[in-house]
């Protein structure tokens, strides 16, 4: 069996159909990060729900679910605020924001007979906690309500940032962001699970930029926020 993982898409529908469309997998796990930044929340959405087996809740769509600030890095939270109230929240219907009410904070998940842990941020802070590789701690592996010292897999989100690592007998793997990267590679990420090899590969693919690129433009009326958005899908 191939097992899709895929974060941190942020409203963009075309980087989401160029994946889709591309990659072969029979299941499908989202790490959170529906919304947010880009042009097409709705779409996105629904999307994402139809494709998706597991679903965790990101800072962002929780932010859109219940009017609560997300809480990320200081650097883009000014824009995620101003699309947040300029796009995504004038787009989404009560439906939709339903769903993103239903999404559970944290997922103990078996795929094809393998437990994996399913948090956007970390462990110990599902949704805000930022994971990583060089910053990795039993601390923020271990959710302070589980009580549990257990070793595990565990598959988080919330950087933009890939990598897989064993840190102490933990398999952690991060898919990357499939909508807007951040880890100095400007082609979007994700991760395949192949049950029967038991093995991650890390993938990357491009897509066609242009008609984000418009789209941001139309909807985007404050000059400095487009900039910013420009450099953060790479455009």
């Amino acid at each position: 069996m191939r097992i899709l993982i895929f974060s941190d898409i942020h409203a963009n529908k075309y980087a989401l159909s160029t994946l889709l469309n591309n990659e072969n997998f029979d299941e499908a796990v989202f790490l959170g990060d529906i919304v947010d930044y880009g042009t097409s929340p709705t779409e996105v959405v629904e999307e994402v729900r139809r494709t998706a087996k597991h679903i965790v809740s990101g800072n962002h769509d929780y932010a859109a679910a219940f009017n609560k600030d997300c809480l990320c890095s200081q650097e883009n939270h000014e824009l995620s605020v101003y699309t947040r109230e300029n796009i995504t929240m004038k787009d989404l219907g009560k439906k939709e924001i339903d769903f993103l009410r239903s999404l559970p904070t944290s997922l103990d998940v078996e795929l094809d007979g393998v437990a994996f842990h399913l948090v956007h941020g970390a462990p110990a802070d599902s949704l805000y906690g930022y994971l990583y590789p060089w910053k990795i701690s039993n601390d923020l592996l271990r959710d302070p309500m589980s009580f549990t010292q257990e070793q595990g897999n565990y598959l988080v989100g919330h950087t933009h940032y890939q990598f897989l690592v064993n840190y102490s007998g933990n398999l952690i793997v991060n898919p990357g962001s499939s909508g807007q990267p951040r880890d100095g590679n400007p082609k979007p990420a994700y991760a395949v699970f192949d049950t029967e090899k038991e093995s991650f590969e890390l993938k990357r693919f491009s897509y066609d930029r242009s008609n984000l690129k418009n789209d941001l433009r139309e909807r985007i009326k404050d000059p400095k926020q487009l900039e910013k958005l420009y450099k953060l899908f790479v455009l």
